[in-house]
């Protein structure tokens, strides 16, 4: 009877790792929304919590597969190849929901970088087209003239790193089908306001 329990638990065990794999490792990439994103990163913490919750299972099927296995060898000998098959594909899908799980930090955190240096940019430009505006409501002082010249300056001085990594960071998210379209807008605009106050 006891063997017949244990088998029932693997059975169950290994119904149980597919609903896993169909619910959280077989749905699209695709995310067409940042809160589409967001959630899907919040559903694979909770997948990943999920399945290491059942490695306490996992460890008392094993345990009482091996007591089974040294008080009835023949029952044991074929529940331990079962365990061992369960225990790969218990293994496997761990490994698979972490990757995944890692994976849509990695690219939420990657759309985070770049809202964080979009908003940084904007923020340079805003500063440039007010000096801009300032430099053409001069008086027609010299003085006046050079501080808005310098002050205009120093704000030209400002790194290009940031529209690398903005140009890096929106790629690398549109290449991987996330949240293209969103990000395509947002770079267009950023690039078509700078275009425009690189040409004042």
């Amino acid at each position: 009877e006891k063997a017949v329990n244990l088998k029932k638990d693997l059975a169950e065990m290994q119904e149980w790792m597919t609903q896993a794999e169909e619910e959280y490792l077989e749905k699209d990439f695709e995310y067409k929304s940042p809160e589409e994103l967001e959630n899907a990163v919040e559903e694979m913490k909770r997948a990943k919590e999920d399945v290491l919750q059942k490695e306490v299972r996992v460890k008392i099927l094993k345990d009482n597969i091996k007591m089974l296995a040294t008080k009835v060898p023949s029952s044991g000998q074929d529940l331990a190849t079962e365990l061992n098959v369960v225990l790969e594909n218990y293994q496997l899908l761990c490994n698979r929901i972490r990757g995944k799980c890692h994976t849509l930090e990695e690219v939420w955190s990657c759309w985070i970088e770049l809202l964080q240096y979009l908003d940084l940019e904007t923020a340079w430009l805003n500063n440039l087209e007010e000096r801009v505006q300032m430099t053409g409501n001069l008086p027609d002082k010299l003085d006046a003239v050079n501080d808005a010249l310098e002050s205009l300056e120093s704000v030209l001085r400002h790194p290009a790193d940031n529209r690398t990594q903005i140009r890096e960071l929106g790629q690398t998210l549109i290449d991987g089908g996330i949240l293209d379209d969103i990000i395509s807008e947002k770079l267009e605009a950023f690039n078509a306001r700078y275009e425009e106050l690189s040409h004042l």
